[in-house]
């Protein structure tokens, strides 16, 4: 499945419907499109005790959210976790929970310091892997997709939101949370789906849809987001 944002009445709809699940919201408000698609295919497809991953976890309230909703087998991956994140992700949701199982080492959420493509997880962990505006800061496709393909199980999903315009936009010298930013052109998309292919993952129409309104701004520059949501060969 590939989608575009289009207009900011998209976004609103799903701000409203996740304020109704009572979940956390993302800080971007346009970031909540992103998460509520991803929530929904979790939802619809797998258990409250699959293995999910958040890679790029760091000010992401993906595990939050599906904390809330039930889910105990949790993980996050991000080169910037420390104890600050560790504690206000791990510790203050057990305590908040009256949970007391964090005084003994255990937590639904586990948080790792490391790379998204070298995670270090063994093969056919994972029942899904969510991405959220992670693979357009300095990520190579291919170094992306094999790993996320290593670690997911047969029939998991990968679920990827990125930066998106219909034409090139220079982002040459702008940085977003310390990284490199990349805003995809449908080419490129084109062209990170075809390596995905190469990896085990199903086979998708790759139709872009048209973009719409440029709903995100960010230092000076105005595009949308896309996401697209994969599923592993069985």
């Amino acid at each position: 499945m590939i989608k575009v944002l289009k207009n900011w009445d998209e976004i609103g709809e799903c701000v409203i419907k996740l304020q109704q699940s009572e979940g956390p919201l993302h800080h971007q408000p346009q970031k909540n499109w992103d998460l509520f698609h991803m929530l929904s295919v979790i939802d619809k497809n797998l258990k409250k005790s699959s293995n999910i991953l958040d890679v790029g976890v760091c000010g992401c309230p993906v595990l939050e959210v599906l904390l809330n909703r039930g889910h105990t087998n949790l993980y996050g991956i991000d080169l910037k976790i420390g104890i600050r994140e560790a504690f206000n992700r791990i510790v203050m949701p057990a305590l908040h929970r009256r949970d007391l199982r964090i005084l003994y080492g255990y937590s639904p959420i586990k948080l790792k310091r490391g790379n998204l493509c070298q995670t270090g997880y063994p093969e056919n962990k994972f029942d899904a892997i969510t991405s959220l505006s992670v693979v357009e800061h300095g990520i190579e496709w291919e170094n992306y997709f094999k790993e996320m393909s290593r670690i997911l199980k047969p029939g998991g999903y990968l679920l990827t939101t990125t930066d998106y315009w219909h034409e090139k936009i220079n982002t040459s010298g702008i940085f977003a949370c310390g990284a490199p930013m990349r805003i995809f052109t449908p080419e490129e998309i084109k062209e990170g789906l075809s390596i995905a292919f190469k990896y085990s993952f199903k086979k998708i129409p790759v139709s872009l849809p048209d973009c719409g309104e440029p709903c995100v701004t960010f230092s000076g520059l105005r595009y949308t987001f896309l996401l697209f949501f994969l599923q592993k060969e069985e």
